[in-house]
């Protein structure tokens, strides 16, 4: 009962980060309000990988309803990729802290959590 709470907040991170995902993956191919400028690799990489990444997320997502032991390594592994993703985007170590970010963060350290109750159990 006590990891509820972690299990639902993990299903919800999944979730933002499908749709932020889909979203800046469109953002790219439509290129809206010049994103395509503002990144310092190439936008066809970072649409190509965002659309990669959140299939990845749906996958996990699917793994958490199923309850699946695999999930939260997953989990764990997309959340430091996108964190990862946020320097390589900005082209620099003192990044601008935005929501994906600090959502990649709480998911990371959600999954540790839960992938340590699941240990304990």
């Amino acid at each position: 009962m006590k990891s509820n709470w972690i299990f639902y907040g993990l299903i919800l991170l999944t979730i933002e980060k499908i749709v932020q995902h889909i979203f800046v993956t469109l953002a790219f191919f439509f290129n809206w309000k010049g994103i395509a400028s503002t990144v310092v690799v190439s936008p066809t990489f970072l649409m190509i990988s965002g659309a990669v990444i959140a299939i990845l997320f749906m996958i996990s997502l699917w793994g958490l309803i199923k309850k699946q032991g695999w999930t939260v390594n997953l989990l764990i592994a997309l959340a430091l990729i996108d964190m990862v993703g946020e320097f390589v985007a900005q082209g620099r170590i003192a990044i601008n802290m935005n929501i994906s970010f600090l959502v990649a963060t709480l998911l990371l350290i959600l999954s540790l959590v839960y992938r340590g109750q699941m240990r304990k159990s």
